[in-house]
């Protein structure tokens, strides 16, 4: 049985998006990318990179969203995020973090 691998944001990002899904629309002229790994956490995008870059953000509000309700994180690839043993995140910390677009998107204020 493989160990897992203690990891930082940035690495736990970087293996999330070895396992996007990415699909041309079927009716918009877009490109919608998803990681299967992480529920409901997909986007779209004019073209394939902007999907990618949105969908970097999404990853990240999506860790973030499920830390601040106390929901484990998936191991993703052997990667296991490092995050303490303390339940929740304060929203000081995500505003600290986050840019305003991104804080907007959980309901904070940046």
């Amino acid at each position: 049985m493989p160990r897992e691998r203690l990891v930082t944001l940035r690495e736990y990002v970087q293996e999330a998006l070895k396992n996007a899904v990415y699909d041309k629309g079927e009716v918009l002229d877009v490109i919608i990318a998803e990681v299967p790994d992480l529920p409901g956490c997909f986007v779209q995008g004019r073209t394939f990179e902007e999907a990618r870059e949105d969908l970097i953000d999404a990853i990240e509000l999506w860790v973030m969203s499920a830390l601040m309700d106390g929901e484990e994180i998936p191991v993703i690839n052997g990667c296991r995020l490092a995050v303490t043993a303390q339940r929740g995140i304060s929203a000081q910390f995500c505003c600290d973090k986050f840019t305003s677009k991104q804080a907007s998107a959980l309901k904070l204020k940046a």
